[in-house]
């Protein structure tokens, strides 16, 4: 299994176990048949997962942080625009979001509310 993080913190899990490279095209591939293919520039990494690890990994990271890898709601979205907008600092915004900074950095990416060279304070 493969995860495709995306340009605009999407991401897909492909059941592959091969990659080939293409013309700007990453194509993936399981026991020889395609299952998949994106745009190289649309890809911002790749991770191999192991689905016990990943698993693992979400139920402690929810431990301190309840929302970590949820999907976004519109009202979490709302919120966090809201305080990015008032200055709020990174462990105010983790804490009343109940997610992780990379998490929080990378929405506010989407949201182009800050830009890709730029770090959440």
């Amino acid at each position: 299994m493969v995860r495709v993080m995306l340009e605009d913190a999407d991401y897909c899990d492909v059941p592959a176990d091969l990659m080939t490279f293409d013309e700007g095209v990453v194509v993936f591939w399981r026991e020889g048949e395609e299952v998949g293919r994106h745009r190289q520039t649309r890809i911002r990494s790749l991770e191999l997962l192991s689905n016990r690890s990943f698993g693992r990994r979400i139920e402690e990271a929810r431990k301190t942080h309840p929302n970590a890898y949820r999907a976004w709601t519109n009202d979490q979205e709302e919120l966090l625009t809201r305080l990015f907008n008032e200055s709020a600092t990174k462990d105010e915004l983790v804490a009343a979001l109940g997610r992780q900074p990379g998490g929080i950095e990378t929405r506010l990416r989407a949201l182009n509310l800050l830009a890709d060279d730029e770090k959440l304070q």
